[in-house]
């Protein structure tokens, strides 16, 4: 199974795992499952913390990027397609940050790992 990481459940798989669900730290921890975190991901965490909503610590960055290392968690680029998906997204949800990465889902064909129930009503294969 290919997953796509939301920004909560990267930021909980690298250091608060007892947040995610049960069913999502087994598919996570499977060698077999091919794990990705959206560059959408870090421009998120990047805003939140200058906005002063997020507090990962001075090498956030690092700890994370470390901690994917460790974990065979690949990095996922915004690509031009992905931008032009978006333009056809209907709007069942405002989120810009979770907008692409339903959108990277959908062109990459890969299962979301969320706990945002908004995202259920697109087409899109989550796993929570």
């Amino acid at each position: 199974m290919d997953l796509l990481l939301d920004t909560h459940a990267l930021i909980w798989m690298s250091s608060q795992p007892r947040r995610l669900t049960s069913r999502a730290r087994t598919v996570l921890e499977d060698e077999g499952n091919a794990v990705w975190a959206s560059m959408v991901s870090f421009w998120e965490m990047a805003i939140k913390i200058s906005l002063g909503k997020l507090d990962l610590g001075s090498d956030w960055m690092g700890e994370i990027q470390g901690f994917m290392r460790v974990n065979a968690v690949s990095s996922l680029p915004l690509r031009a397609e992905h931008c032009v998906a978006l333009t056809s997204l209907p709007f069942l949800h405002r989120d810009p940050f979770d907008r692409m990465l339903i959108v990277q889902a959908q062109s990459e064909k890969l299962n979301l790992v969320t706990k945002d129930e908004n995202i259920a009503g697109y087409e899109v294969a989550v796993v929570w």
